[in-house]
């Protein structure tokens, strides 16, 4: 029986490699998009599975238009794919705002398609940046 994209999916993430947290923030350390893709790539290639992001332009049907980006998980041999997608909160932040943006959303779209663990700058769920104080876990 041909394997569907999620039995295929099952079986990459059997062969994840553990995610390394090379990026350095101001308030710690995160996993770059590198650090991910290294860690998944391989897998999800020798289970003929493609990540692929677009980024388009919304105006229709928006007060406000918005740049909207989408990461697509393909299964090449059936042609199946899920994704998960996000309006960018680039407003009035330029170039460089927007690139932020988008670089930040591929790392936590593919991170949340994936159903990767966050690293710990992300789980504090605002903890750490609002307070100055690293959460304690027991996990």
């Amino acid at each position: 029986m041909e394997d569907n994209i999620f039995t295929a999916l099952a079986k990459a993430r059997k062969t994840f490699k553990p995610l390394k947290q090379s990026g350095k923030a101001q308030f710690g350390k995160f996993h770059t998009l590198k650090d991910i893709m290294d860690a998944v790539g391989k897998s999800l290639e020798d289970n003929n599975l493609l990540v692929i992001f677009t980024l388009d332009h919304v105006t229709e049907g928006v007060a406000i238009p918005v740049d909207r980006l989408t990461c697509r998980l393909h299964h090449i041999t059936t042609k199946e794919l899920i994704s998960s997608e996000v309006k960018l909160d680039n407003n009035n932040k330029g170039p460089q705002g927007t690139g932020g943006a988008i670089t930040y959303m591929r790392r936590y779209t593919l991170q949340a398609l994936l159903n990767l663990m966050p690293d710990d700058a992300t789980e504090d769920d605002g903890d750490w940046v609002s307070t100055g104080k690293k959460p304690n876990r027991p996990f």
